[in-house]
């Protein structure tokens, strides 16, 4: 399995015909260390990606333990941001997140979303990897919502309609929040929580509440303090 089959599998019919920019690859638990040996490649991807017209960057953590629970997704999806954010002076934490105050990063201009594939998501979900033990980084630049902005809205609802029909429902609700940090991980059950990430206290305070969690089958998350 790889990511290009994962693409060819989902009811998004932008994906399969998306072009993507030079692959990174992180093969260890040493995410960091990795990370900041292709700071030049991401760099010069996100300096690019309005002239050549990419609808993404995927970064791949070959590392099984990655991704292979909801909590081990938060926690790299921490860490992925705190080394970007050393890495590139654009890229900050907001103190307090909001979900309904705008944030975003941007790195060489370019502002991006960040989305996860990983084989802690069931395959109900639409970030599902159909066995693949690694987990997947996909980075979007806003410049392609922007180039295909009239045929998104186009499918809008026949998008949404796809994914419910075959059991993956698109969190729409989600996906409109103003605050991109809350978007970096799609929650596993109920589907509209929003994961504060960026909190390491959080899984603590969750698991002295007394909220169920498997590891598998998702998280119970509770709103971050305005």
């Amino acid at each position: 399995m790889s990511f290009d089959e994962i693409s060819e599998r989902t009811y998004c019919p932008f994906a399969r015909a998306s072009k993507m920019g030079p692959p990174v690859t992180v093969t260890t638990g040493d995410f960091e260390t990795e990370l900041r040996g292709h700071r030049d490649t991401v760099a010069e991807f996100f300096r690019t990606a309005r002239d050549n017209a990419y609808d993404g960057m995927i970064i791949t953590f070959e590392d099984p333990s990655a991704g292979d629970t909801l909590d081990a997704l938060v926690d790299l999806t921490r860490r992925f941001y705190r080394t970007l954010a050393e890495l590139y002076p654009t890229v900050y934490f907001q103190d307090e997140p909001d979900p309904d105050e705008p944030w975003y990063a941007m790195i060489e201009g370019e502002r991006f979303f960040v989305v996860s594939f990983a084989p802690c998501y069931p395959p109900e979900s639409p970030r599902h990897t159909y066995g693949d033990p690694r987990t997947y980084v996909l980075l979007q630049p806003a410049s392609t919502f922007e180039r295909n902005a009239a045929a998104i809205d186009r499918r809008r609802e026949r998008i949404h309609h796809a994914f419910t029909a075959v059991g993956k429902p698109y969190d729409a609700h989600l996906a409109n929040v103003e605050n991109d940090m809350f978007k970096s991980v799609m929650p596993i059950d109920p589907i509209d929580r929003h994961i504060p990430w960026w909190d390491e206290a959080w899984k603590e305070r969750r698991e002295g509440a007394g909220s169920a969690q498997d590891g598998r089958g998702g998280a119970v998350a509770p709103r971050p303090a305005a």
